[in-house]
């Protein structure tokens, strides 16, 4: 089973919100939100394969979406999470979309932020050949280059500094079968904005350079609702933590006065 954490509600509520993290990272990337979601939900964090110590690795499972997919939703079956809102970050939200595509049943609204959707061409190019050479490249530099990609410049620089730290549990077989899982994740985008998709809300930086145009085309043309931050970048939820959190708090329908004190 992949690692995760169960953080009952304080307020007793037998709702439930799914927490996925990106590429590189784990779910120490939720830690301005999960403080606040928890006063209000029940907090499930996943870590995808082969993010955290000690974690079931990609290499054990079929390198495909829908292995990693059924992983996740094999964690939620276990706390008997049969319907929940999803909110991923980056990678994460190609995950939430996955299931939403998949197992509908499993979703209720998702909040998608930085999401992934159609890239650039120097990012599908990146992904190409990592996932043919990656392994045989200085590891260090792979990722440095991918997240100086994702993540350009220096509002991203906290972004990029926690992308490399988590990413220090990965090794170079496991990067380069993440290059698959990204390929089939950009081709999957393309069958995704043939769908209707009115329970997600997207929420990404004026300033995510590499995903910002086609995720507005992605809400857009699934019918979802486009949210901007300014002066911000890939991922918002660090970089404008106080600001997200209002804006989380609104779109969960909870009091965003109480954001002020949870990302302190």
């Amino acid at each position: 089973m992949l690692h995760h954490t169960f953080i009952p509600a304080e307020d007793g509520n037998t709702e439930t919100i799914v927490l996925l993290h990106g590429f590189g990272g784990n779910s120490r990337i939720w830690k301005y939100q999960i403080p606040l979601l928890s006063k209000y939900y029940n907090v499930l964090t996943i870590d995808l394969p082969s993010h955290n110590e000690g974690n079931l690795r990609l290499s054990e499972l079929d390198v495909t979406l829908d292995a990693i997919a059924k992983e996740i939703l094999a964690v939620c079956d276990h706390y008997s999470v049969r319907h929940a809102t999803f909110m991923g970050v980056s990678l994460g939200t190609v995950f939430v979309k996955y299931i939403e595509a998949y197992y509908p049943d499993y979703v209720d609204f998702g909040i998608l932020v930085g999401a992934v959707a159609t890239v650039n061409s120097l990012l599908r190019a990146c992904a190409g050949v990592f996932s043919r050479i990656g392994d045989k490249l200085p590891f260090a530099a792979v990722y440095h280059v991918f997240s100086w990609i994702i993540m350009p410049g220096k509002r991203n620089e906290e972004s990029r500094s926690i992308f490399r730290k988590c990413a220090v549990a990965l090794n170079k077989k496991e990067f380069k079968l993440y290059m698959h899982i990204f390929n089939q994740a950009f081709r999957f985008s393309k069958m995704f904005e043939l769908e209707l998709h009115p329970e997600n809300i997207y929420i990404s930086g004026k300033l995510d350079t590499c995903f910002l145009r086609r995720t507005v085309r992605e809400a857009k043309q699934t019918a979802g609702r486009m949210i901007q931050m300014a002066a911000c970048g890939h991922v918002c939820n660090i970089v404008q933590k106080n600001r997200f959190n209002r804006l989380m708090l609104e779109l969960l329908d909870r009091d965003p006065a109480d954001a002020a004190t949870a990302a302190t």
